[in-house]
């Protein structure tokens, strides 16, 4: 009888230690999270976004531009062939992104407007890398089992970013939750203010499409966006803007770089001053590349002294030249992403080229004040300088390309210092008739583009070739041009 007891025993023993067992959280670290928080990816993703520094995030595209000049590493305003890198593109923002967009947290009630912020936001990345390299990563760019995906072209993404924009916008909600401002880093959850930026930001995808076989889509998508009830940005109170937080460790993505490497210009001072004379043959010549002959004063705002700059793309220049203004390049100066300023020069284009109804002159006025007092300037200073360029703008022994040009260059000048931006509309204008670096090692032509990022090669070929298809020539090389500029 004991070892039938025995035995039954050892069985049920036997039973119970292969059975699963849940030990609830035993093995959980206590000090980890377990799921992302959506406010934190949000937050994280904004902040990594708005401070993106150094060579390929962010100065690369100011020399381009000829925003900046380099006084002792002059490689990068020389148009060495860099090679770019979008690791915090992708995996800092954008994947934390569409965690948001995926989300089921309905805690609050709704994430309509977080996910609405975070597709609007992820748009704005993806434009910029696009803009930036050309066919890239975009629809199966995220799935995290595909470690090898297509290279989308750009005709494909643009049009979808134009598309994810419409659907972001209409899916906010004023009445529904809203993140707070330590959340939303950007707007603080003012949905108004979201609606506004969605179709601001649908007016430059469609500009910037305006010379490809897609211009009457990107026409139609232009005037759809200016007719929406959200209205656009148009007051400097709306703008984008990122506020350091210095004591958080979060800065300006200007102050990242080594101030005493860069300095202003000269063809940026030179242009703000209204100096006379084409490209010059020397140093210390005038290089005005814009038709504007009258003095600028926001020559005083973007510069410290309010002086000459340094000539742009040389090996090296022995003499003295002004630095960037603090209140754009300190640690806590704030960023302006996106602004009043570029939303009128779109619309001053739109008259032009997309059919809108609305007067050029008008909407390039508008954009000059925007420019002008955002910076501190007085209303009554951008309104005589507007009033000169309009007059520019109809004489064609001073603006060849007559409205078209003026617009251009006015863009050139309000976006500063966002090199990207500026980059992206003077490839595609032509306006300012920027010249090569002197010194230039790439021979002798304006960048069109970063080099695709050196792993993109080895490990997805095939994407990668795929990316080199799309290009002209099809070549990985800073030379070749992008899908919306061939």
């Amino acid at each position: 009888m004991k070892k039938l007891i025995y035995f039954v025993a050892l069985v049920v023993l036997t039973l119970n230690s292969c059975k699963r067992v849940d030990f609830g959280d035993i093995n959980i670290d206590p000090y980890q999270p377990q799921q992302g928080n959506i406010d934190a990816l949000m937050r994280g993703a904004m902040s990594s976004f708005a401070t993106n520094g150094g060579r390929v995030y962010f100065s690369n595209a100011t020399l381009y531009a000829q925003y900046q000049s380099q006084t002792t590493y002059t490689q990068e305003q020389r148009y060495v062939q860099y090679v770019g890198s979008w690791y915090r593109y992708y995996v800092e923002q954008l994947n934390s992104l569409k965690s948001i967009v995926n989300t089921n947290d309905d805690v609050r009630g709704s994430t309509d407007n977080m996910k609405a912020i975070a597709e609007l936001t992820s748009v704005l990345i993806y434009k910029r890398i696009t803009d930036t390299y050309g066919d890239i990563p975009y629809f199966e760019a995220l799935d995290n089992d595909n470690l090898t995906p297509n290279y989308t072209p750009q005709r494909e993404i643009y049009l979808d970013l134009i598309a994810r924009a419409k659907a972001a916008r209409d899916l906010l909600n004023p009445s529904a939750f809203t993140p707070d401002a330590n959340t939303d880093i950007f707007y603080g959850g003012d949905i108004q203010k979201w609606g506004k930026f969605a179709n601001s930001l649908i007016l430059a995808l469609s500009i910037q499409l305006s010379n490809t076989d897609a211009a009457s889509l990107a026409q139609n998508a232009f005037n759809e966006a200016l007719g929406n009830s959200y209205g656009v940005i148009e007051d400097n109170s709306d703008n984008l803007v990122f506020t350091p937080n210095v004591a958080g460790g979060v800065v300006n993505p200007i102050s990242r770089s080594r101030p005493g490497d860069f300095n202003v210009s000269k063809e940026l001072t030179d242009a703000l001053m209204g100096n006379p004379g084409p490209w010059g043959a020397g140093l210390n010549d005038p290089k005005n590349v814009t038709s504007n002959h009258t003095y600028d004063k926001r020559v005083l705002k973007y510069t410290e002294n309010g002086s000459d700059g340094l000539p742009f793309g040389y090996t090296s220049y022995p003499g003295a030249a002004d630095s960037m203004n603090d209140m754009f390049d300190s640690e806590d100066s704030p960023f302006t992403l996106f602004s009043a300023a570029y939303t009128w020069l779109n619309r001053a284009e739109g008259a032009l080229i997309y059919s809108s109804g609305e007067d050029a002159s008008t909407m390039l006025t508008n954009g000059i004040e925007k420019s002008y007092t955002a910076v501190g300037l007085t209303l009554s200073d951008a309104s005589s300088y507007a009033a000169i360029r309009i007059a520019d703008a109809g004489n064609a022994s001073i603006a060849p390309g007559g409205m078209a040009q003026v617009i251009g260059e006015e863009k050139w000048f309000a976006l500063f210092p966002d090199g990207f931006a500026a980059w992206a509309e003077q490839r595609r204008t032509g306006w300012p008739a920027l010249q090569p670096a002197p010194d230039a090692v790439n021979g002798g032509v304006i960048p069109h583009r970063m080099l695709y990022p050196s792993n993109s090669k080895t490990v997805n070929p095939n994407g990668w070739a795929q990316g080199v298809q799309g290009l002209l020539p099809s070549e990985d090389l800073n030379t070749s041009e992008i899908w919306w500029e061939q």
